[in-house]
């Protein structure tokens, strides 16, 4: 209530509160008092009333302190009140912002000027390199205020200062202004240094910027400005690629007469294959107008029917069909556009785009190439999804329970794997194998049990006694200590799976939770009478084993 009070002005309202105990110094998430809010509105009676009560506590200048808020809107007497009262007028903020910085940023001179009578250094950096004069300029480029970035240049603010990003990278002043749409600044900042092609750590140019955003003027001015058209980004896009891939036909027809299809920009994605997916058939048009084959392949050997098939562009895909578009070209992992629309509704959990795929001729037998160098079945990727409603959909088309590709992994173990307990149910009610193994001799349980997912524990250990098969390697009960899954030992001890079983090399369960340094298994082990003494083909004890594996990581605390 006191913050409320102080941020609408009642000052009658703060005094009354604060006779009746209300707290001055509470805080809301930024770190904000009622004070600040007092300061931030510029009620002088309110942060008159606060003052006496508020001191320029360390707690306060963490991050805004209330005279980078008076600084920033421009209220030179609270500025007096809270200088009168203590507080700092050099206090930083997170960014390393004084209140300086925040005026300038306003564009509030008669403060900077209050603050420079007072001391103030206009040469002080935040955390970004930049002065006060600096950080006016960027709020100048940034709001599109062409009389402003002008009066910043004039005193001597540095026109290569770049502003940093939340992606981690920087743009220059001249970047910003390409994507913000600023194309009456272009010129002015061009003279001031700046070079067209940009900079900063991104690679990404202002051309590239103003085609993104739509800004056809900007991109329009940034050609007439010699912007390089044919300049490419990490991904081999240039600006053509980005209009292309957001639909700006105006930036699209501006960009056409420079950007010839010549192979360089054929080695992966073309401006064809980012409209297509998208669905910009108005692009394509424009695309193929301009000598843009719609044949090319990308570095997978993808076409672009096969990235419009795979978003589901059906426009798209007749629109290239009538134009000579081959729908049984494959890429190179063999797929049709049709197999690639498949396999994107499978992925998604997409029932009615599968049922459409199926019911046009789509082969489900087709598989999906990993990261890893592995192949696995549609239904393998249905039940590493957890999308339990594919099941059966894809059992019917004839795809195997036990799934399929290169990989040992069923698809009952991937969803027990992930946590998907639904899937993993209704995998056993399809007479999914429980007891499958895959070149490990893992087994389902095996990979919940390393996962610690207990509703799959749970869904498993009807169907997976521990036999001696389960018993020459790792069992549940290793894997479940190694992790620290306390929970699911105890599910397991439930069933009747020994806790003092030896995997092939001597190691007891104990051993497994000692090297993982999973103190409460060791003490649960022990209560139901783990052995410590109990030794592995190596000749360690559990502790033995555990002084061994903080040696091998290097861990210091742990040895």
């Amino acid at each position: 209530p006191l913050m409320m009070a102080a941020e609408n002005g009642h000052a009658h309202t703060v005094k009354a509160l604060l006779d009746l105990r209300g707290n001055p110094l509470a805080m809301e998430s930024e770190g904000w008092t009622a004070l600040h809010f007092a300061a931030l509105n510029g009620h002088q009676q309110c942060v008159a009333a606060l003052l006496p009560v508020t001191s320029p506590t360390p707690a306060h200048p963490e991050a805004h302190t209330p005279v980078h808020l008076a600084s920033y809107y421009g209220h030179v007497e609270v500025l007096e009140q809270l200088a009168g009262a203590g507080w700092p007028l050099t206090a930083r903020d997170s960014d390393g912002n004084t209140p300086m910085h925040s005026a300038a940023a306003g564009g509030r001179v008669t403060c900077v000027q209050w603050l420079v009578q007072r001391g103030g250094d206009t040469s002080m950096q935040n955390n970004a390199g930049h002065t006060p004069l600096d950080e006016e300029l960027v709020t100048a480029v940034e709001e599109g205020d062409e009389a402003g970035v002008r009066s910043a240049l004039d005193r001597g603010a540095r026109p290569e200062v770049t502003v940093p990003i939340d992606a981690g990278e920087s743009w220059s002043l001249l970047t910003v202004a390409a994507f913000k749409g600023h194309e009456h600044l272009l010129s002015l900042l061009l003279q001031a240094g700046l070079s067209i092609e940009g900079g900063g750590t991104t690679d990404i140019t202002p051309l590239m910027m103003a085609a993104q955003n739509g800004h056809a003027h900007t991109v329009k001015a940034l050609l007439d400005l010699r912007g390089n058209p044919l300049a490419m980004d990490s991904r081999g896009w240039t600006a053509l690629h980005f209009a292309a891939w957001e639909g700006h036909q105006q930036c699209v027809a501006a960009l056409l007469p420079f950007t010839p299809p010549t192979p360089a920009h054929l080695e992966a994605h073309t401006p064809v294959h980012l409209a297509s997916y998208r669905g910009h058939v108005e692009v394509l048009e424009q695309l193929a107008g301009a000598g843009w084959p719609l044949t090319a392949r990308d570095s997978d050997g993808n076409t672009p029917m096969h990235f419009a098939a795979a978003k589901g562009r059906v426009t798209c895909v007749q629109w290239l069909v009538q134009r000579g578009g081959d729908t049984s070209m494959q890429n190179n992992a063999g797929h049709t556009p049709l197999d690639k629309e498949l396999v994107t509704a499978v992925m998604e959990g997409d029932e009615a785009g599968v049922r459409s795929a199926l019911d046009r001729g789509t082969r489900p037998e087709v598989t999906v190439p990993t990261d890893a160098g592995e192949s696995w079945s549609l239904l393998t990727v249905a039940a590493f999804k957890g999308h339990e409603h594919l099941l059966s959909l894809l059992l019917q088309a004839g795809l195997s329970i036990e799934g399929g590709g290169t990989t040992d992994i069923t698809p009952l173990m991937m969803a027990a794997q992930n946590g998907h307990a639904h899937t993993v149910k209704a995998l056993l009610d399809l007479r999914g194998n429980p007891l499958a193994m895959d070149s490990r001799g893992w087994t389902a349980l095996h990979f919940a049990a390393l996962n610690g997912h207990q509703q799959c524990v749970a869904a498993l250990l009807p169907v997976t006694p521990p036999t001696p098969a389960h018993l020459e390697a790792y069992t549940p009960v290793h894997l479940a200590s190694y992790r620290g899954h306390v929970e699911v030992l105890e599910q397991l001890a439930g069933a009747g799976w020994p806790l003092t079983a030896r995997d092939s090399d001597g190691n007891t369960p104990m051993h497994s939770a000692a090297a993982g340094g999973r103190v409460t298994c060791v003490q649960w082990l022990v209560q139901r009478g783990g052995d410590t003494s109990m030794q592995n083909n190596a000749g360690h004890t559990s502790l033995d084993k555990e002084l061994v594996t903080a040696v091998e990581e290097g861990d210091e605390a742990g040895v």
